[in-house]
């Protein structure tokens, strides 16, 4: 799983810094914080509701997330991921 998160985070980190920079933005740390917190949910929600059932977790528990559940962390995780750019835009 770590190694799953590790090369999800790296491809993911990726495409999105090239996409705030296409936007004109500079990358500092505060936009990576809400970055990594975005792609960690991301990552959560891909994992529990897909690729534990696809051979990749062993444990006794195997229910996905419940789809209200499902629905605010990608939420979450998206307004984290624009808020960057739209701050940006609104005080530069």
């Amino acid at each position: 799983m770590c190694f799953l998160l590790i090369i999800f985070y790296f491809i993911s980190g990726n495409i999105i810094v090239r996409t705030y920079q296409k936007l004109g933005m500079e990358y500092s740390n505060t936009y990576g914080i809400t970055m990594t917190i975005s792609i960690l949910i991301i990552f959560t929600i891909l994992y529990r509701n897909k690729l534990q059932f696809s051979g990749w977790y062993k444990g006794d528990v195997k229910d996905k997330l419940s789809k209200t559940l499902t629905k605010w962390l990608i939420s979450i995780a998206l307004l984290l991921l624009l808020s960057p750019p739209i701050l940006t835009f609104l005080f530069h």
